[in-house]
């Protein structure tokens, strides 16, 4: 009695199996993985460094979405001083400004004035007619002995040598003394100079403009951030640093990390869209008669076992793969279903019998 029970019960479970051989074709089948039928690759805008960035493999990401950021050359205000032109804008290379201006930016120091000096004056010493550059120089107005200024020496020729103004309030024009010595002592006197304008001092760069930090007219300390640039390959229609998502979908990293050396056009990453899917199966060439496109057949995903979905062959691949003494070629369905079906997904495709 017993072995009755046990042989109903197995024709029991294998009646489902049996109905769905008779549906579809006489134990022929195909292995496939489930792709989306739009990938978008995701490229570098141009060269750089990746910063370290938080997306991860497998990731869903919307469209938009910011997944990378490149490295951009900051150029900082060299002196404090006031912006008195730009010649770079956002969006423009670096190199067509210095081709026709020689700078990208100018700027107008706050103590604007140098001394254009001489060791004509000075204390019969032979060290006091010895300047060095980078020494700090003191001096008074011939006409004026209570108008003082403090200076440092930037250049030195001969007997001649430049001052650049640290301290005081002077007339361009105006003549001085200049001496090594606070107190200003007749000992310590290196010479005379005129007061003159000092030269606007020039800001370069190299590089596609991304972003411009100031305006003409605003006032900058030392070190003030005043341009952020690209690399020089970077098209005119790049206009920041971020990577973002083309699509919605699902993110596949393609051996990207952060400090990572990128050039123009390389493929950081792809999203996989979600709307539209295939199953790309492997065909053994002695079944390609089986298929053709535009035929139905039954595609049973390893995650649903239970569950039957029709896909619609769309391509057959003209070129196999061998592998293990037979050739296989790619063929590839379109399906649409409610069922939840992911890039890498495992399928079955029940092949027709042989007509």
């Amino acid at each position: 009695m017993k072995k009755m029970i046990v042989l109903l019960l197995c024709l029991a479970l294998a009646l489902p199996c049996a109905a769905l051989a008779e549906e579809t074709a006489p134990g022929i089948t195909a292995n496939g993985v489930v792709e989306s039928q739009n990938v978008y690759e995701i490229t570098a805008p141009y060269s750089g460094v990746l910063l370290p960035f938080d997306a991860d493999n497998g990731d869903w990401v919307e469209a938009g979405e910011t997944l990378f950021t490149l490295d951009t050359v900051k150029v900082y205000a060299p002196v404090a001083g006031t912006v008195q032109a730009i010649f770079a804008a956002e969006g423009e290379l670096c190199e067509d400004a210095l081709g026709q201006y020689g700078m990208i930016a100018c700027i107008e120091k706050n103590l604007a004035q140098t001394i254009e000096a001489s060791t004509s004056g000075a204390y019969n010493d032979e060290e006091n007619r010895l300047i060095h550059v980078g020494e700090t120089v003191y001096f008074q107005q011939n006409n004026d002995k209570d108008n003082e200024g403090e200076g440092r020496v930037t250049y030195v020729s001969g007997s001649d040598y430049r001052v650049e103004l640290t301290k005081g309030d002077f007339e361009n024009g105006d003549s001085v003394k200049l001496y090594r010595d606070e107190k200003m002592g007749t000992k310590t006197c290196i010479g005379s100079g005129t007061i003159r304008r000092a030269a606007d001092v020039n800001v370069v760069g190299s590089g596609r403009v991304l972003r411009c930090a100031v305006k003409e007219g605003q006032r900058v300390a030392k070190g003030q951030l005043l341009f952020e640039l690209a690399a020089q390959d970077a098209e005119d229609n790049v206009t920041s640093a971020d990577v973002d998502a083309p699509e919605t979908g699902v993110l596949e990293l393609n051996q990207t990390y952060g400090g990572q050396q990128v050039y123009k056009g390389m493929v950081l990453a792809k999203v996989h869209s979600l709307d539209a899917m295939n199953v790309v199966a492997e065909v053994d060439e002695m079944d390609l008669d089986r298929v053709h496109v535009g035929d139905s057949l039954t595609i049973v995903f390893d995650r649903y076992p239970n569950e039957q979905v029709s896909g619609t062959v769309t391509q057959i691949s003209g070129i196999g793969v061998p592998k293990q003494n037979a050739t296989y070629y790619d063929v590839t369905l379109a399906y649409t279903t409610s069922l939840e079906t992911l890039p890498g997904m495992n399928a079955t495709i029940w092949l027709p019998a042989q007509q």
